[in-house]
Parts: C-alpha cells; structure tokens; sequence
C-alpha cells in the first residue's frame, strides 16, 4: 500500500477530500472491509484463547482476567513475552514464533488501518485519510492509498495469521513431547 503525508496549513480539512468517495469506490471497498473486520476479530479470539491455554488448560478464569481490558497490541505483546520465556524454560525453539508474532503484529496495524480511516475522505485514487501526524515535520495528514487488491492482501494476511494458530499448537506440542522423550531416555 502507498502512503503519502500531506502537510496542514492554517486549515486542517482543506487535504481532505470534501466530497466524499465516489459510490463505485464505496461498492467496491464496504464488503473487503466488513470481511477484514470480521476475520480479525476471529483472529483476536483465537489469540484470546492462546493466551488463556498458557495458564491453564483446563480453566481460562485467570487468563481471561490477564486479558480483560487489554487491547490487541498488549495481547500480543503478552503472548510474545509469555512464549519467550516458556521457550527460553525448555532450551527450545519454536521455529515459526518470529514469523507468528510479525503476523500477529501486522494483522493488528493493518487493522487498525482500515477501521481507522475516514472513509468519506477517500480521494477517486484511493488515498483514504488514516492518521494525524504531528512532528518536527509540522501537522500532516497521513493518507494511504486503499485498493480492492490491497484489502484483499490485509484479509489474506489475517487469515493465514488465524491458520498460523494450528502450527503454533503443533510446534508447541512438539516441544513439550521432546522435553519428555528426553527426560524417558535418561
């Protein structure tokens, strides 16, 4: 996806696109995004669900208390520092943890994108307001260019993040059972 910033003057909405997307734009795009929302949140459940099975197996009462108010971000993050040290307690790998958590991590901004953007400001090329920035640069608006291929790509990115779930649990699996073979042929 483009992006590009366009810096504000004395007046902050003269960037923004006034007139609103055209109703193809708006056709095109409202499904893609509905099917983003909708598969992330599926993602964040399995996440959510994870992160319960790293306290308990049995009882999710005190993961879910862990999660409670969390947002995505701090649920990854959580995820990622519970793994580490599980890994680094087995003197084991699991080799798709960097790939999993890049893709946790992605899925999440990428998200956040989409659902973030004003939409009413999508310019006829697709560049959609996303984000305010104010830096030594000065006060810009950040706008990034949404396609029907580029939400394609953020849906395809969720779900194979969401199949990614089924490997980490394999390789986890993996890792404990080397663990007791090990301690059986002492």
């Amino acid at each position: 996806m483009k992006k590009k910033n366009i810096p504000i003057n004395q007046y902050a909405f003269e960037t923004k696109n006034l007139d609103g997307p055209n109703e193809e734009f708006l056709e095109n795009t409202a499904p893609l995004i509905g099917y983003v929302v909708h598969s992330f949140n599926t993602l964040e459940e399995l996440l959510n669900g994870a992160i319960c099975e790293l306290f308990f197996d049995d009882m999710d009462w005190l993961g879910l208390h862990v999660i409670y108010k969390r947002n995505y971000s701090d649920k990854v993050d959580l995820f990622k520092r519970l793994l580490i040290e599980e890994q680094n307690g087995l003197g084991k790998k699991m080799p798709m943890f960097e790939k999993f958590i890049s893709n946790l991590t992605e899925a999440g901004k990428l998200r956040n994108m989409v659902v973030h953007a004003d939409w009413e400001s999508a310019h006829d090329d697709g560049y959609t307001l996303c984000k305010l920035i104010i830096n030594t640069k000065g006060i810009q608006h950040e706008y990034v260019q949404f396609t029907q291929e580029s939400l394609e790509s953020i849906l395809k990115l969720i779900n194979e993040t969401s199949e990614m779930f089924d490997q980490y649990l394999e390789e986890r699996s993996d890792m404990f059972n080397s663990l007791k073979m090990g301690k059986r042929e002492k």
